[in-house]
């Protein structure tokens, strides 16, 4: 089993319990995210209150929180429905995403936290783990949820937690978009070279290179996943 996603939005300073809601909201995101909703599809209140055995009103409240993050539109008369951006869109949140993680690189390496160092190396090792295995949708969730974590973890220790919540939900709209950027062996490869240069920046308190590594795991990751819609696009209008 691919390790979780988790939740669509952890406390930032870790010690608030999620309310129902943030925990429907966390496992209707992380379904999103491996495509068992596709685009377009709706998001029915009933199913999932089935799903959960809750009644609808945390599921109409969890709803409502994937629509602040960009998952899902509520819609007159149809409820909510999985969103679709186009590439023109999923460029712009990535460059978004690319400058304000660039910021909480250079901070970090400002900080000279010891111990984000250790955290952080200890998971890439993690990473490193996962490139022996058998390429595999369950590698490829695993990775993110990997990468997810190593994320949070960066943000997280920002110093500010306005900076954190941004990032949090420019992360989770962008999270589909970064399985298909790290859906290859090579890119999982090449990602996991790139965090190594950035948790030895941090670690040598280079700001400046800091920046500049975090931004590079992000506009690669978009790159690839530009490419990927790119050519969908094209097989549809084919079809």
């Amino acid at each position: 089993m691919p390790k979780s996603l988790g939740a669509i939005r952890p406390a930032i300073g870790g010690a608030e319990a999620l309310s129902l809601s943030e925990q429907i909201a966390g496992q209707l995101a992380e379904s999103i995210v491996q495509g068992e909703y596709e685009p377009g599809d709706r998001v029915h209140e009933v199913a999932v209150s089935e799903r959960f055995q809750v009644s609808r009103g945390p599921v109409r409240e969890a709803l409502r929180i994937l629509e602040k993050e960009g998952l899902v539109s509520i819609q007159p008369r149809r409820g909510a429905i999985v969103t679709k951006l186009t590439v023109s869109e999923v460029e712009d949140v990535f460059e978004i995403r690319a400058t304000l993680l660039g910021l909480a690189g250079r901070r970090a390496a400002q900080q000279g936290d010891k111990a984000l160092v250790a955290e952080l190396r200890a998971q890439l090792e993690q990473l490193r783990g996962l490139l022996e295995l058998e390429d595999s949708e369950d590698v490829t969730d695993t990775y993110l949820a990997e990468v997810q974590d190593l994320n949070l973890k960066l943000c997280a220790r920002t110093g500010s937690d306005r900076l954190a919540e941004i990032i949090f939900s420019l992360l989770h709209q962008t999270m589909r978009y970064s399985r298909l950027g790290l859906s290859t062996g090579e890119r999982r490869a090449q990602s996991v070279r790139n965090w190594a240069r950035l948790i030895d920046s941090i670690e040598k308190g280079d700001a400046e290179a800091a920046e500049k590594a975090t931004q590079t795991l992000v506009n690669r990751s978009k790159a690839m996943a530009v490419r990927l819609l790119r050519e969908e696009d094209g097989q549809g209008a084919k079809g």
